[in-house]
């Protein structure tokens, strides 16, 4: 019988004492044994990393990375990539509890594709449902087209797994960009991806939670802020500029669709755009449970004319 792959699970933590004892003890209590853990602190001002080293600092699949200065998500994210050895890679929150199948059942389903994920289950900080799944609010999907990333996002990091050779189409990065949409949205442009329709962590919701909110700044732009509409519609912009760029099956739709969304720069109503939208409405709601004039009217919102300021 062949050895199993090392599976990395990749650990971002950030002043997460109060939760990180919890969720790093469901990881090592899995079914699937053969994995690392890569814990990747970025700077903590509490215990976290003290904690961390007295509960888990003499295990030898254990690895804590303690950055000196605080560099942000995203960047900690991508220089803890670099330490993960596994053929497939899992993420992990600082304050989630996994189901002790989670890895097992991920790696039984990803079969040949680069990336599979799974449904979660909201919990209080008490650890109580508060009676939603992830999949209560979201189309949960398996395929590979990439349009319903334009509007929502079905994919959230501690749901996945990922093979390696994902992070070779993916990194680094691009400005702007939540991690986990990206690849989920790269993993789509190279074979699909799966969705295993089961409750495999419980996902915690208090009001420590990190959140990653990008801004998008124009080049040379004033210092004056824009306004929170204008920031929605460059961070929708640069979305639509990446579909052009990387999803070649797509690339005839990306490029009308951003053609038709700079119109929106002159100020007012784009009736193309809209018609545009229209047409590909099933592929854009394909992620959102949306009732039909709740998505035209989402729609008309998307091409009304944007001012800076």
């Amino acid at each position: 019988m062949p050895e199993l792959p090392l599976i990395s699970v990749l650990v971002i933590t950030y002043n997460g004492a109060a939760y990180i004892q919890r969720q790093i003890d469901t990881i090592l209590q899995q079914t699937y044994t053969h994995i690392e853990v890569v814990i990747a602190d970025d700077a903590s001002t509490d215990n976290t990393v003290a904690l961390l080293h007295n509960l888990y600092g003499n295990l030898p699949h254990v690895r804590i990375i303690a950055n000196e200065q605080n560099v942000g998500y995203i960047k900690n994210f991508e220089n803890a990539l670099a330490y993960c050895r596994g053929t497939y890679i899992c993420f992990s929150d600082q304050d989630d509890i996994w189901l002790l199948h989670k890895i097992a059942t991920l790696y039984a389903h990803i079969g040949d594709k680069m990336l599979v994920y799974s449904d979660s289950l909201m919990v209080n900080e008490h650890e109580e449902s508060i009676g939603k799944k992830l999949s209560d609010v979201s189309n949960m999907y398996t395929g590979s087209d990439t349009r319903g990333f334009i509007l929502w996002n079905v994919v959230w990091g501690h749901t996945m797994m990922v093979h390696r050779s994902l992070l070779d189409y993916s990194l680094p990065i691009p400005a702007y960009t939540p991690h986990d949409i990206w690849l989920a949205f790269r993993a789509c442009t190279l074979g699909g991806i799966v969705y295993v329709d089961e409750v495999l962590t419980h996902y915690r919701r208090h009001t420590g939670n990190v959140t990653v909110t990008p801004i998008v700044k124009a080049k040379n732009e004033k210092s004056r802020p824009y306004s929170q509409r204008y920031q929605e519609y460059l961070e929708k912009l640069n979305w639509i500029e990446l579909g052009v760029a990387y999803d070649t099956q797509l690339r005839a739709f990306y490029t009308r669709l951003l053609y038709l969304f700079k119109q929106k720069e002159k100020g007012w109503f784009v009736w193309p755009l809209f018609f545009f939208l229209v047409a590909h409405r099933k592929a854009l709601f394909r992620f959102r449970n949306k009732k039909w004039i709740s998505q035209i009217l989402e729609l008309r919102k998307q091409s009304r004319g944007e001012r800076k300021h």
